[in-house]
């Protein structure tokens, strides 16, 4: 996971899968970015590149949610992918999280390691 801002707040890109081994790292992510204060507008999840969540990973979303709230922050997500949008869907909390209109980033080209 990388982090970085854009106009609104942070953004967390998040890359492979969220489950119960990777969740607490983006809890912690998620944590730091809604700390920031004055709060952001927006903390924006970039899901482009996440090819698996489970309900671990649900879970963290939900939770930083509910900061996200008390802060007066939306938490957005970006470009999530078919199977992330399904979880969503199936366990009705799509409406909890706005898609932000942002165009996909580009492909970023394969490096083999050295």
């Amino acid at each position: 996971m990388t982090a970085g801002d854009n106009w609104a707040g942070p953004v967390l890109l998040c890359v492979g899968e969220i489950d119960i081994h990777t969740a607490p790292r983006l809890d912690r992510q998620l944590r730091r970015a809604l700390a920031v204060r004055p709060a952001p507008a927006v903390v924006l999840l970039d899901l482009q590149d996440v090819s698996f969540m489970d309900s671990t990973g649900l879970n963290s979303l939900l939770a930083a949610r509910v900061e996200a709230d008390r802060n007066g922050t939306l938490l957005a997500l970006a470009h999530p992918r078919p199977q992330v949008t399904r979880l969503l869907e199936i366990t009705e909390t799509a409406p909890l999280f706005p898609l932000s209109p942002l165009p996909p980033r580009p492909p970023v080209p394969y490096r083999p390691a050295n």
